[in-house]
């Protein structure tokens, strides 16, 4: 009895961690915006980024609350607002169009353009594959006016990205 209850247990927590494995950089980027064709939101977008892109969010929450205190800002919980994917805070997301990805190697290319309310946006997302596959990388804004690269924002700009 206890090992049914165990190995339930095992495979229920098991199951979600294997849907986040992608063998295919274009099945990574539809579950990233599947969502948001439904008005909905992600609860993570931690689970798609690769290790190193998690590192870069994790330094730059470090230097930010360094800054804050070093400045006598209070330091509080970072906002989970900024969203990469959509290049804003809030979605209404149309018109997505996910490019073919260009693979080499264990790396990938692929473009996305939507339009986020009546703004449209070009991304560039770069992936890696890593041992429980493809994840981003890096993201890449292309757009009129919104260009911007989220691993130089994480090491070097500024912002309190969230």
């Amino acid at each position: 009895m206890r090992f049914s209850i165990f190995l339930g247990l095992f495979l229920a927590l098991a199951l979600p961690a294997a849907a986040r494995a992608y063998d295919d950089p274009k099945e990574l980027v539809r579950a990233v915006y599947a969502p948001y064709l439904s008005g909905q939101k992600h609860a993570d977008l931690a689970q798609f980024y690769s290790t190193r892109l998690q590192q870069l969010f994790a330094d730059h929450a470090v230097q930010v609350a360094a800054d804050l205190v070093a400045s006598g800002e209070a330091v509080g919980e970072p906002s989970p607002d900024f969203n990469p994917f959509i290049d804003a805070d809030n979605a209404l997301i149309l018109d997505v169009t996910i490019g073919e990805p260009v693979i080499i190697g264990s790396q990938a290319l692929i473009t996305v353009s939507f339009h986020n309310f009546d703004h449209p946006s070009l991304l560039a997302l770069g992936l890696v594959r890593e041992e429980d596959g493809w994840k981003v990388d890096d993201i890449s804004s292309m757009g009129a006016g919104e260009n911007w690269m989220l691993s130089w924002v994480l090491l070097y700009d500024p912002w309190d990205v969230k």
